[in-house]
């Protein structure tokens, strides 16, 4: 299963993108020989300024096997067809010994699937009532509170599986509410308190018991992200069930989910590409990971928008800092001078600040998660997203 790289990437399916202007490099080369590593936003940005923007220069070429995909060793040239540009691939490349022997590594993927592919296997995101619903651990073998393979589990509310079955054990590690910003309906993430309940890691718990209900008046809960930890085997049924912990990523703790093995393959038209859709006003980031404060290239965030605004893997945004209020103390303040005609003191707006792209890899109902592709500074909860031709 890990080894889908299914993300074959029928990638590049030559899909037309709507009459877009296409900005090439000022430094584009005329062609370029794929390399080991090379992902297909590292070549289109040789070539683009505009990365996500590849399909819209992409010809496949029908002499070759498989034409949509690039290997290492392939020839990328770029030709110009009545005036517009396209990058073809050069069919005498692929013949070579050498270049079938580079085929064995697979074809060029759009990111390094190695730094997402927790991601595409391992949340899962549901509703408050798919929650209740779930077993859950209540015990490790001798009493312990963590265990890990192949140590045994014990399950209550399991009726529905039978013994050889395989079973995800999972983890509570965000809340999702719904709240009102700007205007909109968003969504805000919050950090769990581990096993002890539904309650958010700033709330304080009415009961550490398995309760769902916890303080807070800032919205509606609309989901919850549980995270895979251990894979398990029924071994009986009853109450409780016994599960075999069979390979686990962390030990498992009393408190612990159970989840159906998840059917979800990548997605094959997987590429880079500006959403189709209205981006609403207020969409923002609401969590990283790999940093407290901020995160950069290669990392990954989490953004309010998702399957129901039309969000889709591939779709790519500019990110923003919100513009923010300053303090003039330059015009009548301690450090008072001549004002400029028209210039008075007190506050001013500073427009939001561009950042950099993030580009969409997993898609939930209210909720998706993204790689950051480029940056200038770090993203932070908070940040702004829009489309990606924007950068001002």
């Amino acid at each position: 299963m890990k080894k889908i790289w299914v993300l074959l990437i029928a990638l590049l399916v030559a899909l037309p993108l709507a009459a877009q202007e296409v900005e090439l490099r000022d430094d584009h080369p005329d062609e370029y020989i794929v390399r080991e590593g090379d992902t297909l936003w590292d070549i289109a940005g040789r070539f683009l300024t505009r990365p996500w923007q590849w399909p819209a220069i992409w010809q496949a070429n029908p002499q070759v096997e498989n034409p949509h995909l690039i290997y290492p060793g392939d020839r990328l040239s770029l030709i110009y067809v009545d005036g517009q540009p396209r990058l073809v691939l050069d069919a005498t490349r692929r013949l070579s010994p050498e270049i079938r022997r580079s085929e064995t590594t697979g074809p060029v993927t759009t990111v390094s699937l190695s730094v997402i592919e927790p991601f595409l296997l391992k949340p899962r995101v549901v509703d408050d009532e798919e929650l209740a619903g779930l077993p859950y651990v209540v015990a490790n073998e001798d009493t312990r509170y963590v265990s890990a393979e192949p140590h045994r589990a014990f399950v209550r509310g399991m009726d529905d599986r039978r013994p050889g079955d395989q079973v995800i054990i999972a983890r509570l590690s965000f809340q999702f509410e719904e709240v009102k910003a700007g205007g909109r309906s968003a969504v805000r993430q919050n950090l769990m308190r581990g096993n002890l309940g539904a309650v958010p890691s700033d709330e304080r718990p009415i009961d550490v018991g398995r309760k769902l209900s916890f303080f807070s008046n800032k919205g509606n809960v609309i989901g919850y992200q549980l995270w895979e930890v251990a894979r398990a085997e029924v071994l009986a049924n009853g109450d409780p069930a016994q599960l075999k912990v069979l390979e686990a990523e962390m030990e498992v703790r009393a408190g612990d989910y159970i989840l159906p093995i998840d059917p979800y393959l990548y997605d094959l038209t997987f590429y880079p590409r500006p959403p189709e859709f209205e981006i609403p006003d207020g969409a923002s980031i609401i969590g990283i990971r790999g940093g407290d404060y901020a995160v950069g290239h290669y990392q990954i965030v989490a953004m309010d928008i998702g399957l129901s605004d039309g969000v889709k893997p591939g779709h790519t945004f500019s990110v923003f800092h919100p513009n923010r209020e300053v303090e003039d103390d330059f015009v009548d303040g301690l450090r008072g001078r001549p004002a400029p005609t028209g210039v008075s003191g007190g506050s001013v707006q500073l427009p939001p600040q561009f950042i950099g792209q993030v580009m969409v890899f997993r898609a939930f109902d209210r909720v998706s998660y993204g790689l950051v592709m480029t940056g200038k500074r770090g993203v932070r909860t908070g940040d702004l997203i829009d489309h990606p031709d924007r950068r001002l």
